[in-house]
């Protein structure tokens, strides 16, 4: 009687849930998020930043040269420091798209792969480390960090892309304009 007792037993223990089920639901929420948000990355314009940042380095050699020697006031400062603005806005974008495009295929391939160990009820991970509910755990929170960091740099990058194109011909006129009227000799009285 004891035999068919244990038999139920083992079978019930046998068909539960695989380790990281619970984590599941999360997991392919925050690829949702991350394929979204990536979606919405590869469309802005990353390819104007190098040319836009060309021409406002241009623009501020040839305002520094014209103002050499030359003290303004804040007010008399302002499109320089818009000018200036927009440079630094645009500097680090070239290697601020590279790195963020790495990350998203690797927070990518890493989620996906965490995924299909739990459907898959992996036992070892690819280095050999045993797979258990603690792994998944600890797995998750750190993708689910990593991507949620993702997120914001991706939202800061996109907004720096944004404030640094934009109004930049208007931006350089202004700067070039000002530099000019404060480095020109005054008109005689009439």
């Amino acid at each position: 009687m004891r035999i068919w007792l244990c038999i139920p037993c083992f079978v019930l223990v046998a068909c539960g849930p695989k380790p990281g089920t619970r984590y599941l639901e999360d997991l392919q929420n925050t690829l949702l998020q991350v394929d979204s948000a990536a979606a919405r990355y590869a469309l802005a314009p990353h390819n104007e930043a190098a040319p836009a940042l060309g021409r406002v380095d241009s623009a501020m050699a040839v305002v520094e040269a014209r103002m050499q020697g030359f003290i303004v006031n804040l007010e008399q400062g302002k499109p320089f420091s818009l000018l200036d603005e927009r440079r630094r806005m645009l500097k680090r974008q070239p290697g601020r798209h590279r790195r963020i495009s790495q990350e998203i295929d690797r927070t990518r391939r890493q989620i996906g792969n965490l995924v299909e160990a739990i459907v898959d009820g992996a036992k070892v991970d690819a280095l050999g480390a045993p797979i258990d509910t603690a792994y998944f755990r600890k797995a998750t929170e750190d993708e689910l960090r990593i991507s949620s960091h993702l997120l914001e740099e991706m939202d800061i990058a996109l907004d720096f892309l944004e404030r640094g194109l934009r109004d930049i011909d208007e931006v350089i006129q202004k700067a070039d304009s000002a530099s000019i009227a404060l480095t020109s000799p005054p008109e005689p009285p009439l």
